[in-house]
């Protein structure tokens, strides 16, 4: 991977003013991998590819390749005065150079009220790969059913970015087998009037789902992401 680019310019025609940017914190030191502890984690995952222990392995490799050099570079485009507000609401644009990307098994369940949770492994361009767990709720505008499958996430920051709480809005389609797509936004804090979001990236699911009475869902989704990880 060699570039990467949040691509939001489209969202011009909504209302929005001039705002300081959102700062957006370094990442955190860690423990930094040996050369033999890099080797073995390489060797691990050629082993998988050779034996065809599932398509994820090459993904994972894939994933992990963003924490070693040269890094990908990554863009955010926002729109023209790079902030959106529609009162009590402000959203705006992370302004990081670095990428954090994660692979992870996702399962959600819920009837208006749902719960959803995931458990995968990350990577950044901070040169840091992790593991991550994610526990959250939300109000799913659908009927009743549950889903688990595969999804890859994409954060415009660091680890640190990535991890801690995340409002999201999800879209996904399907019966059996659904895709859906989820826009991931950061809050300030402490929470306030207005209610200040800063978009941080996307998350794309692949689920196998509980046949619904309609073939799309949409949901407001609150979660808490924890971390842990060593650096190159």
């Amino acid at each position: 991977m060699n570039q990467f680019t949040f691509d939001c310019t489209q969202l011009d025609r909504w209302d929005f003013v001039k705002q300081p940017p959102v700062p957006i914190p370094s990442g955190r030191s860690r423990k930094p991998l040996s050369e033999s502890e890099v080797s073995d984690l390489d060797a691990a995952l050629r082993l998988g590819e050779i034996f065809h222990v599932s398509p994820l392995i090459k993904t994972a490799k894939e994933l992990i390749g963003i924490a070693r050099p040269p890094k990908p570079a990554v863009t955010v485009r926002p729109p023209s005065k790079g902030t959106l507000v529609s009162s009590p609401l402000v959203i705006k644009f992370s302004t990081s150079s670095e990428l954090t990307a994660a692979l992870a098994v996702a399962a959600s369940a819920g009837a208006v009220i749902g719960v959803l949770g995931s458990a995968g492994i990350y990577a950044s361009t901070v040169r840091e790969v992790g593991v991550f767990f994610t526990a959250g709720a939300g109000i799913f505008f659908n009927s009743p059913g549950a889903g688990i499958g595969g999804e890859l996430t994409f954060i415009a920051g660091t680890p640190i970015d990535f991890s801690g709480p995340y409002f999201g809005i999800s879209i996904s389609a399907g019966s059996g087998v659904a895709g859906g797509v989820t826009f991931l936004f950061s809050p300030t804090l402490p929470l306030g009037m207005p209610l200040v979001l800063t978009f941080m990236g996307v998350a794309f699911n692949v689920s196998a789902v509980t046949p619904t009475r309609f073939p799309v869902t949409v949901a407001v989704e609150v979660t808490d992401t924890f971390i842990k990880g060593v650096r190159f």
